[in-house]
């Protein structure tokens, strides 16, 4: 009976389990059996199986197996994570396991993956769900009421002031459905895909104002209305976002690396603005009678089409190759009822249906806004148009990510609050005005890039307030103090701006 005890043991020992050695990561540019502390280890598992039994090897080999087991153990943000892929274990011919990376993705593997989401859903919520989520939403949402009395205003001709005022008031709520709708179609995709949803879809009042002014040949108020989007987020939403932090944290601290890359890209949009300043201011006198429109206009066409090349490296850059570094920007409001699962606010046909039905309620009522402006400025001669087309309607089109950059903040999420401001400056700078001026071209339109001298020197010395603000990677609220008071400096400066039109070599620019 002896003997076949251990003949037993000896067949479990030899068929069972492998021999004990030390996991070995595969390296790309180093072979498994390369390295000193390799082979150091390899010797000693050597002598130490020419000394013991088969016994002890057992359950040296057991302990092997449980290790290698806790080596692959994926964390649950790993496991929801869809582009994460574990590492496999690989027994090779000498008894040694190593990790091996899995095979590349094919490219059907990738584009499932950029619509799969992040976290597990959670049930899908019925129409009433989300029709009462959206109701309760924000409080801004009792604005909504002022919409129809705006379009009842125009339309029976009464006070340009009262429809202005009742107009603007209703496209605030407007911008807050219009993020809700779109943050839930992006929790149904990848924290990639879902940044660029919101990227791209965050500036969509500010769009849909331009564009009704650009159909009008309002080119001022296309051109004032835009920068007026970039002097309220860099100076006023991150203004309060540090005051409001700063309340609750001594020093706030983000990526300088980061601060660092977006005060870069705005550099180079101002760079784009000083340009055909310089050219006009300097240069224009020198060019034949009657050239200079068609210099000034070869001149923003191409600088458009660069700009707008710089922002698709910048999403590829900020969402595929340093993901890691940037932060992606999704400021869901869903609660997770779990840490696996998200909850879902709204389904997804309504979440399609409040994208579509909010963004056609701000284009008629947006276009009710740009109509009332000429007989509120004749009304008030005492407020320059100037000052309502690049502060009053910029900061109601900002209201909604005005208050989201000050909730982040408030929780300490001080690079969320920066990629919400600073990220939708740079949107605006590098994608939505090259993008109108392109569409201009298309219609036959005389936008430039040639704006306001004045208004080009406010912003330049704007972005190096917020360069020298950020660049260290931490901050306070006095800097927010000093930020918001350099805005309200701009707004008063604006506030008895004359009115005048816009000449190229004595040559007004006309539409035709």
């Amino acid at each position: 009976m002896g003997e076949s005890f251990a003949t037993l043991t000896h067949n479990v020992s030899n068929h069972v389990l492998p021999q004990p050695t030390p996991l070995v990561a595969e390296d790309d540019d180093e072979p498994p059996s390369s390295g000193s502390a390799y082979r150091s280890s390899e010797m000693k598992g050597g002598s130490e199986r020419s000394s013991t039994t088969p016994a002890a090897q057992d359950n040296k080999s057991f302990d092997a197996v449980h290790n290698s087991n806790t080596f692959v153990h994926t964390s649950d943000n790993e496991k929801h994570d869809p582009s994460f892929t574990p590492l496999s274990l690989e027994v090779v011919a000498n008894g040694r396991s190593r990790a091996v990376k899995p095979a590349a993705k094919s490219k059907g593997e990738r584009l499932r993956t950029l619509f799969t989401p992040t976290r597990p859903l959670g049930p899908r919520p019925t129409y009433v769900a989300s029709l009462m989520a959206t109701i309760k939403y924000t409080p801004l949402n009792i604005c909504l009421l002022f919409i129809p009395v705006s379009w009842a205003l125009h339309f029976t001709h009464q006070s340009a002031t009262l429809v202005f005022i009742f107009s603007a008031l209703g496209i605030i709520p407007l911008a807050a459905l219009l993020g809700l709708g779109t943050e839930q179609i992006a929790l149904r995709t990848s924290q990639s895909v879902g940044g660029l949803l919101n990227a791209t879809l965050g500036n969509i009042v500010e769009m849909i104002i331009a564009g009704i002014a650009l159909q009008q040949c309002e080119l001022e108020l296309v051109q004032s209305s835009l920068l007026g989007g970039l002097l309220s987020n860099l100076l006023l939403v991150l203004g309060m976002a540090f005051i409001v932090g700063g309340f609750r944290f001594p020093q706030q601290e983000f990526q300088p690396m980061v601060a660092q890359l977006n005060s870069s890209l705005m550099i180079v949009c101002v760079i784009s603005l000083i340009i055909p300043v310089a050219f006009h201011e300097y240069l224009g006198d020198r060019l034949p009678p009657g050239k200079e429109v068609s210099v000034l206009l070869q001149l923003s066409r191409g600088s458009a089409i660069i700009l707008m090349l710089i922002y698709v490296a910048y999403l590829f850059f900020q969402f595929y190759s340093h993901n890691h570094l940037l932060p992606i920007p999704i400021t869901s409001s869903a609660s997770s009822t779990s840490s696996s699962e998200e909850h879902l606010k709204l389904n997804a046909p309504f979440a399609v249906f409040l994208l579509v039905a909010s963004t056609a309620l701000a284009y008629v009522t947006a276009e009710h806004l740009v109509g009332s402006l000429e007989g509120l400025v004749a009304a008030n001669p005492s407020i320059s148009k100037e000052f309502i087309t690049l502060i009053v309607i910029p900061v109601i089109s900002n209201a909604a990510e005005h208050t989201t950059a000050v909730v982040v903040a408030r929780k300490g999420k001080f690079d969320l609050a920066m990629s919400v401001a600073v990220g939708s400056c740079i949107q605006i700078a590098l994608f939505v005005i090259p993008l109108l001026v392109l569409i201009a071209w298309g219609m036959d339109k005389p936008l430039t890039l040639l704006f306001d001298s004045l208004e080009t020197v406010v912003l330049f010395f704007s972005v190096l307030l917020v360069k020298f603000s950020v660049e260290d990677g931490k901050s306070h609220w006095l800097s927010g103090v000093v930020l918001i008071a350099v805005y309200f400096v701009i707004a008063l400066s604006f506030w008895n701006f004359p009115e005048t039109v816009r000449t190229l070599q004595g040559q007004a620019l006309t539409c035709n």
